[in-house]
Formats: structure tokens, sequence, C-alpha cells
């Protein structure tokens, strides 16, 4: 079988193969969590590149949580946190968006992803977080009429709920969802309109978890995302 190359393999940057290089010095141990790398001068010496190759390799890694770079300090091994993670994704997940059916999607991972943690929530929730998520229903009560508070509130309401279970991951998901999809979104109908209702079903919401109801609160829940997933655009 023959194959016709169209174009030109190209070389990998100089830049990348440092990156690699202290990667997997970094994921074996050879350079300790919290230690500091060598300097820009002496990895571009063990390196036999120039700065701009050692810079770039080095923002790579940042990007991926693996250094931390401080001004007027040596950059540090760090490990990746939820957030890193996450925000490695963000890249693709907003070319995912404009993609048809995008939206619609992202939303569908919204609604399974909170459907279980609010019926953890229902579950597991003690009295203190309880009464953090009321408090967070109360400010969510009081901006019903100011649409920008109302959706910081709104927001805020469901971070307590993804708080719960006490795993990071579960934080970093939600807020991404808030980052990837909302801002993306254009609004049908009136604020005032979906204020009011979407702080009536985070009473609903709310008092199924308080009660302990699993099944009600992911009925509520459910109700709530189609309802205001149908008053946006979709394309």
């Amino acid at each position: 079988m023959s194959i016709t190359i169209k174009r030109p393999v190209e070389r990998k940057k100089l830049s990348q193969t440092v990156e690699e290089e202290l990667e997997l010095m970094i994921r074996q141990g050879e350079i300790a969590e919290g230690d500091a790398l060598p300097s820009e001068r002496d990895l571009m010496a063990a390196f036999g590149v120039g700065r701009p190759s050692i810079r770039d390799a080095l923002s790579a890694l940042a990007r991926k949580g693996l250094v931390k770079i401080s001004s007027g300090e040596r950059t540090r091994v760090t490990r990746p946190s939820a957030d890193t993670i996450i925000s490695e994704l963000s890249g693709m997940s907003k070319d995912f968006l404009s993609q048809p059916n995008g939206l619609k999607y992202f939303d569908q991972l919204r609604k399974f992803f909170e459907s279980s943690l609010v019926r953890y929530a229902a579950e597991h929730a003690t009295e203190e977080q309880i009464k953090e998520l009321e408090e967070a229903l109360e400010l969510n009560s009081k901006a019903v009429e100011n649409d920008n508070q109302f959706k910081k509130t709104d927001i805020n309401f469901h971070r307590v709920i993804a708080s719960i279970p006490g795993n990071p991951i579960f934080l970093a998901i939600h807020q991404a969802l808030v980052d990837w999809v909302i801002d993306s979104r254009q609004l049908k109908t009136t604020k005032s309109d979906l204020n009011e209702r979407s702080y009536k079903d985070h009473v609903a919401i709310f008092e199924c978890i308080k009660k302990g109801d699993v099944e009600g609160a992911d009925k509520h829940l459910s109700n709530h995302i189609d309802y205001v997933f149908d008053q946006y655009y979709t394309e």
C-alpha cells in the first residue's frame, strides 16, 4: 500500500522536547513536588536551547498544573488541582459548544451531574450544610428583581449543593459548566419570569433536601433544568 504525503511532517518544536523531558522527570519523581527547578540559564545549558524555548516549555507545564511560575522566584514543581484539570478542557469545550446541539449536550451533562448531587445532598447533607443552603436560598429570594444579582445567587445556590459531597472535582466541574454554558445562552423570555420560576424551583429542591426526600429532590431538579433550558435558544 502506498501513502501520498501531502505535506512534510513538521519537526517537533524545541520547547515541546524540553516540556516532555521535564514532565517525565516530574511524573517519575526525579523532581519532587515543592522542589525548585534549575534556573533558566541552567536549563538552557542542559537542553542546549535558547531562553524562549525554556519559557514556552515552562508555560506549558504551568497550564498543566505541574509547575508554578512566580515573578522573581525559581519555578517550583506543584501538583495539578481539580481547577487545572478542568482548565485544560476549557478550550475544547468551548469549541464543542459552537457545534450543532452543543449547548443541548452540555445541558444534558449538567442534568446528569446535578441529579447525582441533589440525590446525595438529600441523603447525606448535615444540619450545617442544610443551613448554608438555606442561607443561599434566602439570598436568592432577595435578588429576584435584580437580574445580575439573581444570576450570582442562582449560581451560588447550585454551588452549595455541589460542595456537599466534599469533593473538589465536583466544585470545579460546577464552575466549569457555569463558565462554559451560562454565558453562551440567549434568553427567549423575560428575565423576571425566569427568575421567579427558578426561585420557586430552588425552594422545592431545598425542601426535599431538608426532608431527605431523594426522589423528590431529583424530580424537582430535573424539572427545573428542563424548564430553564426551554427558555433559551439552542442554536
